[in-house]
């Protein structure tokens, strides 16, 4: 398993350097034709399904396009994506992954990503980061606004790594990323290497330095800035030549790297500091355009506790039929409340495979439905042969 997550780590950083920038201005390589639009993430045929102004909806081969970003042909529209959430459900990874897909394919100026948030674990993490990754059609911007978890620490650095502009309230940090999964340790070297190298790529695609991300991970990383003949540089001491003169001392051995605003911006790990979401649009010249704001992840953590909700009830509506069930010696009562008994399983079925989060063993209920049908069943064919014997004695007896 370890060695497939490092695999998958180093897969992604090689996808980080090959990606495109988004584009507004496509002309045709060999006729010189001008269009202007956005492109989406839908694909038809092999080709990039792109809004095209006057024409709408237009299937194009990429690879024979020049492509330049210019906001030509895109809607005066800034969609705000709020993340504000743990990334330790599926439900909650699923519902970012689709609000920025979906946000990107709206053809804004850009996607805005208001996030405060602790991380949570690897695959959560890596899917959200993958799918910025792959939203190059569109530009994704963050902004780590003021809340409970005071920035974007652990796996939420790399989220914030991924896009492609980095705004910090005042009040913020970024960092501490190591890596949190059920299925790993903070122990596992191999892994530890191989997101650190991904924290590196990340930093390294946005023209950040690429050492402080991977001080986030690893605590043993020193990092000095030094000045090499008029050129700012991060490196580690031991790297250090004659010549170059010491700036400042950014990373101890010993801790995990964790930079406040002011630090971030200093460092260029971000762009600058905004005091709030209306600071970040003026600081992006889109002050005037319309936001849509897109709260979806917060709902659907709502309907994750409404599904745990319904579990409990469920799982405690079961377990008093199965109690009456044990007790009755009424067989009508019986094949009534196994009726019941089916329903429940077919519906904790149901909720088990909707929402992996609650951990229910699909199998196990799906044994335990079968289960009560064998169950029904007998109860009723032993239904019919004792009224079947009842009718034949009335018969003898008349």
């Amino acid at each position: 398993m370890s060695l497939r997550r490092c695999r998958g780590f180093a897969l992604m950083s090689l996808l980080l350097l090959n990606t495109l920038c988004s584009a507004d201005t496509f002309t045709n390589r060999d006729t010189g034709r001008v269009l202007h639009g956005y492109p989406t993430s839908q694909i038809a045929d092999g080709n990039t399904i792109v809004y095209i102004e006057q024409k709408g909806r237009t299937p194009l081969k990429l690879a024979e396009w020049n492509v330049v970003t210019d906001r030509l042909g895109r809607k005066s529209k800034v969609i705000i994506v709020v993340f504000e959430q743990e990334l330790s459900l599926q439900i909650v990874a699923e519902s970012l992954d689709e609000a920025i897909s979906r946000a990107a394919d709206e053809g804004p100026l850009f996607v805005l990503l208001e996030m405060n948030s602790p991380g949570g674990r690897a695959d959560c993490v890596e899917r959200i980061c993958d799918r910025l990754i792959r939203t190059d059609y569109c530009p994704v911007i963050a902004f780590i606004k003021t809340g409970p978890y005071g920035g974007a620490i652990s796996g939420a650095a790399a989220v914030a790594l991924a896009c492609d502009k980095i705004y910090m309230a005042p009040d913020t940090t970024i960092g501490a990323a190591a890596i949190i999964s059920p299925a790993y340790t903070f122990s596992d070297e191999k892994l530890s290497i191989a997101w650190q190298e991904y924290l590196g790529t990340l930093a390294r695609r946005g023209g950040r330095p690429e050492l402080l991300a991977r001080a986030m991970v690893d605590k043993d990383i020193e990092v000095i800035e030094v000045i090499d003949k008029g050129t700012r540089r991060f490196i580690e001491p031991a790297a250090a030549e004659p010549g170059q003169s010491v700036v400042r001392l950014w990373s101890r051995s010993g801790s995990l790297l964790t930079l406040t605003a002011a630090e971030a911006v200093q460092s260029d790990i971000a762009e600058a500091i905004a005091i709030d979401r209306a600071d970040v649009l003026r600081k992006l010249d889109a002050a005037g355009a319309e936001v849509v704001v897109d709260d979806s992840v917060a709902e659907s953590v709502r309907t994750f506790r409404k599904a745990k909700l319904k579990f409990n009830r469920l799982r405690n509506s079961l377990d008093g039929r199965i109690k009456r069930i044990e007790q009755t010696d009424n067989l009508t009562e019986a094949i009534n409340l196994l009726r019941e008994i089916m329903d429940g399983y077919k519906s904790l079925l149901s909720l088990a495979k909707r929402y992996p989060d609650l951990y229910l063993d699909v199998e196990l209920i799906a044994e335990q439905l079968d289960s009560a049908s064998d169950y029904y069943q007998q109860a009723k064919v032993k239904k019919r042969t004792l009224a079947g014997d009842a009718n034949e004695k009335a018969d003898t007896n008349h």
